[in-house]
């Protein structure tokens, strides 16, 4: 492949991906045939209840789930035909951003010493990269010096937006958001929903956005794929996918948000500090 066709590439394209899990008559096909494109610097919405097949994906994109059929392309390559090292150095380009943020994070390290090493892995010294250090804690709103500080003196929301932080630091051309809403009360749910608008249209992100609150996803995506047993049943425009819903399936996730079409997510919105 060409560099001109290499750049031209969707940053993100699945092709009839299948995952199985088992074998025999043990096994259970989790994923049927998912494909999806992801252009550079739009976001695609990938929503669906529990058992859908939505954090199988995410974990097959970043190599933690084996592909038993069909293809991950990033950036123009094919990740299945990667060599180990090869796919080393490609989670460094994807970064997921985890539902928990505080089991991800090493209770005995500062938060400096995350970034530094998100930044260099091969030189994480918190001195050497401060200044980045302090960027990325004032691009999610935190003062410079909470870098010496640990997890466990900062609240659910404040660890989330660290967990941000980390992911961007590593400069990735992907970002996977897996349920990272979901285990925060309402307020700051809107803290990390404003904050990921914002980052968006600042850094140009690239990202899947993964939940199951189609409210949530309509607020920050270009685009939504609806997935249901493992299968994808509705994908396009989130403007077209929310407000003419074609499968019955994504007219009862439409059902099930407080207010329908046109719910106003300032009743859920804060202020970020």
């Amino acid at each position: 492949m060409t560099s001109t066709a290499t750049s031209a590439a969707p940053v993100l394209e699945v092709r009839d991906l299948e995952v199985t899990f088992g074998s025999g008559h043990a096994a259970a096909k989790v994923l049927k045939g998912v494909s999806a494109t992801i252009e550079r610097g739009k976001t695609l919405g990938i929503v669906g209840e529990s058992g859908s097949g939505k954090s199988t994906l995410a974990k097959a994109i970043v190599g933690l789930n084996p592909v038993s059929a069909g293809s991950i392309w990033v950036n123009g390559a094919d990740v299945s035909r990667m060599t180990s090292g090869q796919r080393r150095a490609m989670r460094r380009e994807v970064q997921m951003i985890p539902q928990d943020p505080y089991s991800s994070l090493n209770p005995r390290r500062t938060i400096g010493q995350t970034l530094a090493e998100a930044i260099d892995p091969v030189k994480s010294n918190p001195r050497a990269h401060r200044e980045k250090i302090s960027y990325w804690l004032s691009t999610i709103r935190l003062d410079a010096d909470v870098a010496e500080r640990y997890p466990h003196e900062f609240s659910g929301g404040q660890r989330q937006r660290i967990a941000i932080a980390r992911a961007l630091a590593v400069g990735p051309k992907l970002i996977i958001a897996d349920e990272i809403t979901s285990a925060l009360d309402l307020s700051v749910q809107a803290e990390i929903l404003n904050l990921i608008s914002r980052l968006r249209t600042e850094l140009d992100l690239t990202m899947a956005f993964i939940s199951h609150d189609l409210d949530v996803v309509h607020h920050v995506s270009d685009e939504i794929m609806v997935l249901f047993h493992g299968e994808v049943v509705e994908i396009g425009d989130v403007d077209s996918v929310y407000g003419h819903p074609k499968h019955p399936y994504t007219r009862k996730l439409i059902d099930s948000v407080p207010g329908g079409p046109g719910f106003d997510i300032g009743e859920r919105r804060a202020a970020v500090v």
